[in-house]
């Protein structure tokens, strides 16, 4: 009896001792993929915008997508960008490329602004969807569009021509006026940007003269969200014509045939009828002929004064700058921040 009961508590655990080796093995094996990676499944990862993580209005930045594989994940990753903000207004627009993806592979997103895009802190979030999943993973950067003012910036749009001139005459080119951040020029249409050149080198006495035509008979470069132009003119100094010096001797002209008027007077009284009508064409021919010659007896010289001086031959350099009514001054975003300049070479005066 003894023996039996025994026997049966020693089955009974043998089986509980079976029962939770196959509870852990079961546990084991359902832990065992997680714990080695084996769920399919892919990573995305946004990197920073450019420091610093700022644009204006009208700027763009752009970030690197990378998108990684875990477990053996083989399908395709859809991307999707949203940018976000706590202000109302007009965001900035995000582009992806591509939109698909199949990991490990790579996407950028490239935000822009435009001059309407409200200044403000933007959150931009990725996110990538396993086609034909729920399964997906997002990321964020925050980016800055700053609040710049409309501005304007000058270029030459066509260089003076000709490039080199004589004292005395001049040349053309055309100056353009910009607007940036949805700049309009204040009075728009009748008035705009005035234009001027603020500087010439080399300094001389007689320096050329630069002045500008407007468009639309306006007081400057009426500029409303795109660029318009205005002509630039360089005058030079240089000898001015008035007149030729004619010594009238048209007097003088006429003694030259007299004496053979009078031989030929003479012909005509001592000689025949047929002498005397010989003797009148040749008074006719000698008459005519002095006539003609009357004009060879003045001399046509042109004679020149210079009231304003003579603009001396070197190469000009000029710097235009732009002022709209409200005082603001061009402001150009080149590498150097300069304003742009127009040149122009003067040669000695031509003789007349």
């Amino acid at each position: 009896m003894l023996k039996s009961e025994s026997l049966k508590s020693k089955l009974k655990s043998r089986t509980r001792t079976r029962i939770s080796l196959l509870c852990l093995l079961a546990a084991f094996l359902t832990v065992m993929p997680l714990a080695s990676g084996q769920t399919p499944d892919f990573t995305l990862q946004m990197a920073p915008f450019p420091s610093p993580d700022a644009i204006d209005p009208g700027g763009e930045t752009a970030s690197n997508i990378t998108l990684g594989t875990v477990g053996g994940f083989s399908g395709t990753v859809d991307l999707t960008c949203q940018v976000t903000s706590q202000t109302t207004g007009t965001p900035p627009a995000c582009t992806l490329s591509p939109q698909s993806v199949t990991p490990p592979g790579g996407a950028s997103a490239t935000i822009t602004s435009t001059g309407s895009t409200t200044p403000a802190l933007y959150t931009v979030t990725i996110t990538g969807t396993a086609s034909g999943t729920t399964q997906s993973h997002s990321q964020s950067q925050n980016l800055t569009v700053l609040a710049v003012s409309p501005q304007f910036t000058i270029t030459v749009q066509t260089a003076v021509a000709p490039s080199s001139v004589p004292a005395g005459s001049g040349g053309q080119g055309v100056v353009s006026v910009n607007p940036i951040n949805g700049y309009v020029s204040p009075g728009y249409p009748t008035k705009g940007v005035t234009l001027s050149c603020a500087s010439i080198t080399p300094l001389v006495t007689i320096p050329p003269v630069c002045s500008f035509t407007y468009p639309q008979g306006a007081t400057g470069v009426p500029v409303s969200g795109a660029a318009n132009t205005a002509t630039l003119t360089i005058n030079t100094f240089g000898p001015v014509t008035t007149g030729a010096v004619a010594h009238p001797r048209g007097f003088y002209a006429l003694w030259i045939p007299l004496p053979m008027l009078a031989l030929v007077g003479l012909g005509a009284a001592v000689g025949g009828k047929r002498s005397r009508k010989a003797c009148g064409l040749l008074a006719l021919f000698l008459v005519s002929g002095s006539l003609l010659l009357m004009p060879a007896c003045g001399n046509s010289t042109p004679s020149t004064t210079t009231p304003n001086g003579i603009t001396p031959a070197n190469t000009y350099t000029f710097t235009v700058v732009g002022v709209d009514a409200d005082g603001n001054s061009s402001s150009n975003t080149s590498t150097t921040g300069a304003n742009p300049t127009v040149s122009l070479t003067v040669t000695a005066p031509t003789k007349p």
